[in-house]
């Protein structure tokens, strides 16, 4: 893999990482009042709290991150695990989807807000795509 091969994918995944990373943190600080802004009435996930539920996703997009970053700095990158980062990115996009059509009684900005991470993870899974299907393409 060269340098050029590779450069889509690996500053694809550095800024997966620090958005990923980014947003964690907000998510886990911010988890009951972002659980308040999103629903008109309280929201059980499999027996939790919507805000719990929230901040523990919030502590997964950190670890989320840390693994994109830790790729991406890799002299040689795993492709395999930049391939699993990109189904993971696909797999949130599918289940962001799922989530707006639950019966729960989401608001204008839980609504907005789905959609919009949605449309930005979907843009890194697409351009992670193109990183990878660059690097077969190199070999």
């Amino acid at each position: 893999m060269t340098a050029s091969s590779d450069r889509l994918l690996r500053r694809t995944l550095w800024a997966n990482a620090i958005l990923s990373v980014g947003s964690g943190v907000l998510l886990a600080a911010l988890a009951t009042p972002v659980a308040k802004m999103a629903t008109h009435t309280p929201l059980q996930v499999l027996g939790m709290d919507l805000a719990l539920v929230l901040e523990l996703l919030g502590l997964g997009f950190v670890a989320f991150g840390a693994v994109c970053g830790w790729v991406a700095s890799r002299p040689d990158m795993p492709l395999g695990w930049a391939r699993a980062i990109f189904l993971l990115d696909a797999s949130w996009v599918a289940i962001s989807a799922v989530m707006l059509m639950l019966p729960a009684s989401w608001t204008g900005a839980g609504i907005a807000g789905i959609v919009v991470v949605a449309l930005i993870v979907a843009d890194l899974a697409i351009l992670e795509y193109l990183g990878l299907r660059r690097i077969s393409a190199a070999h």
